[in-house]
């Protein structure tokens, strides 16, 4: 049974917030999908009261649609949308790279190329899901080696579109060495401490997989 609407802690609302979000992110709530609230109160162990204000937080960003007829249901991304999300990706992560080349330190840098493997590891099983989680923090390195709160914070306001391209990118089975490949390119030129090629990988990476993922997405509309 939830616990009581009444005993519901700022802090208890904050984590259904930031778990919910993670949970759409990691594809367990698909696009399109429909929340409801006696399932979320079950799943989290908060009352209604507290689910209702995580949707409507995730709502304001654009993470869920909430409609008079429908109820709440997570956000779809349209083909225009993930157009000017890749765009806007290559520009940040292309930064991201960048900075991080000639801020990080050395033990970030290999903790960064460690966190490839699990990423290799879950691709070539086909493992979506496991690969959103791996990339997750793959990236996290990426964005703390910068260390750019701005940048971070503007990457993470955009974490679950992002994750919802990538999972659509992942699903190509041609696509699985390029990126792999592309992941391993971004880390050489981490490790060798060149801004330029760091930032040039992380963009052609960007745009590689658009030019695969935008097709893919296409034929589904």
């Amino acid at each position: 049974m939830p616990p009581d609407e009444f005993t519901v802690t700022t802090d208890s609302v904050i984590d259904i917030r930031d778990a919910l979000k993670q949970a759409i992110a990691n594809g367990e709530y698909a696009p399109g999908v429909k929340l409801v609230e006696r399932e979320l109160t079950q799943r989290y162990g908060i009352g209604r009261t507290g689910v209702r204000d995580a949707i409507r937080h995730l709502a304001a960003q654009g993470i869920i649609e909430l409609t008079e007829n429908r109820g709440a249901r997570v956000s779809e991304l349209s083909y225009a949308e993930a157009i000017d999300m890749y765009q806007v990706r290559g520009v940040l992560e292309g930064l991201a790279g960048e900075l991080f080349a000639v801020r990080g330190s050395a033990e970030e840098k290999m903790q960064f190329a460690e966190s490839l493997e699990p990423v290799r590891n879950a691709i070539e099983a086909s493992d979506i899901t496991s690969a959103l989680i791996a990339s997750d923090i793959y990236y996290g390195h990426l964005l703390r080696g910068a260390r750019n709160a701005e940048l971070h914070e503007i990457i993470e306001q955009l974490h679950v579109r992002i994750n919802q391209i990538r999972r659509v990118s992942l699903s190509v089975e041609s696509q699985a060495k390029p990126t792999i490949d592309a992941l391993q390119k971004i880390v050489n030129a981490v490790l060798a401490g060149d801004p330029t090629d760091a930032r040039n990988a992380c963009i052609d990476h960007v745009k590689a997989s658009a030019a695969a993922t935008l097709p893919a997405m296409a034929r589904t509309l």
